[in-house]
């Protein structure tokens, strides 16, 4: 990151129920969060989407960013991820384009494979159609905001369908932002999706990579960019606007972070164990070593700024996507203390 560039923050919310919330309170929680995060000056709020799952119960990112467009005047908003094999291309066009102008243009379009296979089976996806129905899918989005009508016959999607009416099907509403919302690609720590991304010029977001791979894949990501034949200046912008995920706890204390933080993410860890997933290994580890290994942000005020300012300095990462509510789990008034500290006492130290 270039010392000119500004370093954003966004927020992440994953809907989930541990054994002491309810499912009202999962998905009321959430918006609260956004709209919180929105009060304070967070560029991005991002939301997931899973189904059939205690660790995410938004099974459609639209419901909820809709709502967060709606609730908010300034931050961006965000899908991480839309699992596009698993939508109906026109209509996530549609969805999308109209929070795009629900937002007055303040929608990131955050793209995904999806990865585990009770969310395919359940909406009778082969999941190893996944990279097909990816591609087509993105080309017919992409080709919807583009242009504002669709003619696509692909493998797994024609649209429009068989019949006499029409030839081709024209989109509405419009995308507010043009071309196209800016577009994130979702990156676990792989290099193919990393490449990809570089190659189409689009942003990108990590999950839980350590810091050498972070960065590691920002110069995988610079060298494909460049022979795609995308500027300096076009690279230098995405990597700004790029981030990763991270857990983050900020208490008066390193020891009071670690202690309230601990139980609800540890919950997490233990759910997620059951979920499998497509090419990635699951390191089972204790949360000391998570700790350790910074693949959490915990700590007083001045710890967590000094960390945050070293992973900046040391990924070329602009951005940070922060999980305040770690494994969706943590108690709603911890949240939002947390989100006030950071941006109180955090931020203006970077």
């Amino acid at each position: 990151m270039s010392s000119a560039s500004t370093p954003r923050y966004g927020v992440f919310a994953l809907s989930t129920v541990p054994p002491w919330h309810s499912h009202n309170v999962a998905v009321n929680k959430a918006l609260e969060q956004i709209k919180h995060a929105d009060k304070l000056g967070f560029e991005d709020a991002w939301v997931a989407e899973h189904n059939g799952r205690k660790y995410g119960i938004t099974a459609s990112a639209q419901l909820l960013l809709a709502a967060a467009a709606a609730a908010t005047t300034r931050i961006r908003v965000g899908s991480a991820v839309s699992r596009l094999a698993m939508h109906h291309p026109l209509r996530l066009a549609e969805d999308y384009a109209y929070i795009d102008q629900l937002s007055s243009g303040r929608l990131n379009f955050g793209i995904g494979k999806g990865y585990d296979p009770v969310e395919f089976q359940a909406y009778d996806i082969d999941l190893t159609e996944r990279e097909e129905r990816y591609n087509e899918v993105l080309d017919i989005v992409m080709q919807a905001w583009r242009t504002g009508k669709v003619k696509f016959q692909g493998k797994h999607y024609q649209v429009p369908g068989v019949g006499e009416t029409i030839d081709e099907i024209e989109l509405f509403p419009e995308v507010f932002q043009k071309p196209i919302p800016p577009t994130y690609v979702m990156v676990s720590s792989s290099e193919e999706s990393l490449r990809s991304a570089a190659r189409q010029g689009f942003a990108f977001v990590l999950g839980g990579a350590t810091r050498d791979q972070a960065k590691s894949l920002v110069e995988v990501y610079r060298e494909e960019a460049r022979a795609a034949g995308h500027s300096f200046d076009a690279i230098d912008e995405n990597l700004a606007r790029s981030s990763q995920f991270k857990a983050t706890h900020v208490a008066d204390t390193a020891e009071q972070a670690r202690r309230e933080f601990r139980e609800g993410y540890m919950w997490f860890v233990g759910e997620k164990k059951n979920r499998a997933k497509v090419g990635l290994s699951i390191e089972d580890l204790t949360f000391e070593q998570y700790v350790e290994r910074k693949m959490l942000i915990l700590g007083s005020p001045d710890d967590v700024a000094e960390e945050v300012a070293s992973f900046h300095r040391y990924t070329g990462l602009g951005g940070l996507v922060l999980w305040f509510d770690g494994g969706g789990s943590q108690p709603q008034e911890q949240v939002l203390q947390s989100m006030t500290t950071f941006a109180e006492k955090v931020r203006p130290q970077l």
